[in-house]
C-alpha cells in the first residue's frame, strides 16, 4: 500500500497507523521527509539516536494549509495543521515542575543585541520569558493559560494537572571559541563537561536550552541547522540521571527567521514549542508519555501558524506558538490554543 509513511526505523513505542494496524513493538513508520527519511519533526543525532526538530516555517508549511503565520486577537482555537486527532498517553512520565537552565556557549550569543520588547540582550530577554512562560500553578482552563496548558497531560504517577514549572533555575554564560559546527554527540559532552566541573546543577527536572552564536551549525544525520530545522529536544544519561535538553541554533538565516520578527523573538517561539514538548514528552529512559497516533508531539501539531504574543504586560509579551490542547474548561477544542 502506498504511504506517506514508508521507511522503518527501530524505536521503543507501539504506534497504531489509519490502514496499517499496529506496528510490532520498537518499529515506527517514517515518512518522506528528515534525516531518517522520515516524519518531519524527527531526525537522528550522529551516534543514531532520535531527536525531536522543529524544521524551519517555509520547510514544514505545506502551500494547501490557509491558516495565518499570526494569530488575531483574543481567544481562540485553532485546527492543527499536523499528525492525526488527539495527543494520547502511551505511559511515560511527564516532568514534575520542570524548571529552566540557559546555557550560552560563549558572550557572542548572551549579548547579541538583536532583541525586541525593550531587552537589551538576548541573555536578558530570554530569562524575561522564561521567567514570565515557565512559572504559574496547575492549568486552569483560564484565558491566561499559556505553557500551563500542558498540565492537562498528566500521567499514571500524577493523578492531577502537574505544576505549570519552575522557572529559570540557573544560567552559564561559557567562553567557547564559535566553530563551524557541532554534533549532537559533542553537545551532550559538552553538558557533560559542565556537570563535571560543577558549573551547572544535574536536575532530573531540569530542561538545559544550548544557545549557539550565529555562523555556528548544529549537524544532525538529515542536515544542518537552518536548512533543516531551527531548534529540537533530547536526551542522555549522565550518572543515572536521565538530563532532557534543548538546542537552539542562532536563528538569523532564512530558513528560520520571520523577517518582522528579532532573532530573539523566534529564539522565544522555537523554545516554547521545545519547552513544551520536553514536559509532556520527555522519553525517560526510552519510555514515551505524549504523542498523538501518528507520533506528532503536541507542539509539533501547532508548529508555524497563528503565533502569537503571550497576554502579559509591556515588555513581557513575548513572541510563542499555540499548544495543542485535546479541549475542555473555557476552550472549545481539540485544537490549538491561542489564549
Amino acid at each position: 500500500m502506498k504511504s506517506i509513511y514508508t521507511s522503518l526505523l527501530v524505536r521503543c513505542w507501539k504506534v497504531a497507523i489509519p490502514g496499517m494496524g499496529l506496528l510490532a513493538a520498537g518499529l515506527i513508520v517514517y515518512g518522506q521527509q528528515g534525516g531518517t527519511g522520515g516524519h518531519p519533526f524527527w531526525d537522528r543525532s550522529d551516534t543514531g539516536e532520535i531527536v525531536h526538530v522543529l524544521p524551519g516555517p517555509a520547510a514544514i508549511r505545506s502551500p494547501r494549509d490557509t491558516q495565518p503565520t499570526f494569530a488575531q486577537s483574543g481567544v481562540s482555537v485553532y485546527p492543527a495543521s499536523y499528525g492525526s486527532g488527539d495527543v494520547l498517553y502511551h505511559g511515560g512520565n511527564v516532568m514534575k515542575t520542570p524548571g529552566y537552565y540557559a546555557i550560552y556557549w560563549n558572550p557572542a550569543v548572551a549579548n547579541s543585541t538583536a532583541t525586541s520588547l525593550g531587552w537589551g540582550t538576548i541573555q536578558n530577554q530570554v530569562a524575561g520569558f522564561i521567567g514570565t512562560f515557565l512559572t504559574g500553578t496547575s492549568y486552569t482552563s483560564s484565558t491566561v493559560d499559556d505553557y500551563t496548558i500542558v498540565g492537562q497531560y498528566t500521567d499514571s504517577t500524577h493523578n492531577s494537572p502537574v505544576p505549570a514549572g519552575g522557572g529559570l533555575r540557573g544560567t552559564v554564560v561559557d567562553i567557547k571559541s564559535t566553530r563551524p559546527n557541532i554534533k549532537d554527540s559533542a553537545i551532550q559532552s559538552y553538558l557533560a563537561g559542565l556537570f563535571d566541573s560543577g558549573a551547572v546543577a544535574v536536575d532530573a527536572n531540569g530542561i538545559y536550552g544550548v544557545y549557539f552564536p550565529s555562523g555556528m551549525k548544529v549537524m544532525l544525520t538529515g542536515g544542518t541547522s537552518c536548512s533543516s530545522f531551527c531548534g529540537y529536544h533530547s536526551h542522555f544519561t549522565y550518572n543515572g540521571t536521565q538530563i532532557k535538553y534543548a538546542v537552539f541554533p542562532y536563528p538569523d538565516c532564512s530558513g528560520c527567521k520571520l523577517s518582522s520578527l528579532t532573532v530573539a523573538d523566534m529564539l522565544t517561539i522555537i523554545s516554547s514549542h521545545e519547552i513544551r514538548e520536553a514536559a509532556t514528552d520527555p522519553v525517560e529512559f526510552n519510555t514515551y508519555a505524549w504523542y498523538d497516533k501518528v507520533g506528532y508531539e503536541a507542539d509539533d501539531k501547532c508548529a508555524w501558524h497563528n503565533l502569537y504574543q503571550l497576554n502579559r504586560s509591556a515588555g513581557l509579551n513575548f513572541w510563542v506558538q499555540p499548544e495543542y490542547s485535546n479541549g475542555g474548561g473555557v476552550y472549545p477544542g481539540p485544537g490549538c490554543v491561542k489564549p
